[in-house]
């Protein structure tokens, strides 16, 4: 969590044990402001933005908004909150299969058919780092008419997301990870074409155009993303991503991916100068931060560099190493060392 998350975090609980909820409409307004740095940050319409609380919800709320659409083609290497939503909503899911770790475009049209209706992929592969080409997905889509649906949570904050350049008519993402924000503030995008094509499944009393009014006979459902915030908001949760966003937003999107990428190459020219086996995409447009170091024994890899305050994560077919713009090379440094000390156990 950035230092500017967790003050504007903060800044909610002070105001709520000095003035309890006094200062409600203020907070209204600055989840307002929240909705536009984040339209911002994807080029989309503050009306397309809607807060949850995760990944799992936000996709949760999208395949019920598109129950019966048709089938569901996904990636094997999906996290999840990818896929099990759908499966559990009663979709037939099919898994298009990688090829060395990637899932590159012409390969996952070869796997769609008359009854594929959606697509559900990761902008970053949480097991690889494979980033996918947000607009060459999307040409695909619109090729065969599909509903383009995106997990953002491993690469939104440090990689460059244009959703109306992509074409992309879903996203759903958390706050945690690369965001800087913590647990507890999640997004989901809805482009207008499907909040005009597809009702959301739910309402509550903060859903309507006068949430004030409290009618329960006379009310009017708002037509954009925010319906789904239907009760009281998780204010401090929205307040952290706000200040998470001020914080990306004065070093700039561009910067960030071009840091993280810079370091993910040096973090891999130094791993395999090791020895060590990585993997890696073969071009710069599919890098991400995330590096995987193949081993049998992650787990135990894990503990030992977590004794030197070294943290990384089991995922895949061995360790899982992500570099943010927060790192710098003297951390890059610090993990080499300590695994040359132990590379003999991968």
């Amino acid at each position: 969590m950035s230092l500017s998350a967790a003050k504007e975090g903060k800044r909610y609980f002070d105001e709520m044990v000095s003035e309890g909820d006094s200062p409600y409409e203020e907070w209204m307004e600055r989840t307002e402001e929240a909705r536009h740095k984040l339209s911002r940050l994807i080029n989309a319409s503050p009306s397309e933005i809607g807060f949850t609380t995760n990944t799992s919800t936000g996709m949760n709320l999208i395949s019920l908004m598109l129950n019966g659409v048709g089938e569901v083609l996904t990636l094997r290497d999906e996290f999840p909150s990818s896929t099990i939503p759908w499966i559990n909503n009663g979709f037939n899911v099919r898994f298009v299969e990688p090829v060395n770790y990637e899932y590159l475009v012409e390969e996952i049209e070869k796997y769609i058919s008359p009854q594929t209706k959606i697509l559900v992929a990761s902008y970053v592969q949480y097991r690889t780092g494979y980033r996918q080409d947000l607009s060459a997905l999307g040409q695909l889509c619109k090729k065969y008419n599909l509903i383009y649906v995106i997990n953002a949570t491993q690469g939104i904050g440090v990689m460059p997301i244009d959703v109306k350049e992509a074409g992309v008519d879903f996203m759903a993402f958390s706050g945690l990870k690369w965001m800087t924000s913590g647990y507890g503030a999640g997004v989901v995008f809805m482009s207008k074409q499907m909040l005009k094509t597809y009702k959301i499944p739910f309402a509550g009393w903060q859903s309507t155009e006068s949430p004030e009014r409290m009618d329960n006979s006379e009310f009017q459902i708002r037509h954009e993303a925010s319906v789904i915030e239907s009760g009281c908001p998780h204010f401090p949760s929205i307040f952290a991503l706000s200040g998470a966003l001020d914080l990306i937003s004065s070093i700039g999107i561009k910067q960030i991916h071009e840091r993280v990428i810079y370091l993910n190459k040096l973090l891999q020219q130094k791993v395999e100068a090791l020895g060590l086996a990585v993997i890696a995409p073969q071009y710069d447009k599919n890098r991400s931060g995330i590096l995987i170091i193949k081993t049998d024994n992650a787990k135990r890899i894990k503990e030992m560099l977590g004794s030197k305050n070294i943290i990384i994560s089991v995922r895949g077919e061995g360790i899982r190493v992500s570099v943010s713009f927060f790192n710098n090379e003297n951390d890059i440094e610090a993990f080499i060392e300590e695994t040359a000390k132990i590379k003999d156990i991968f």
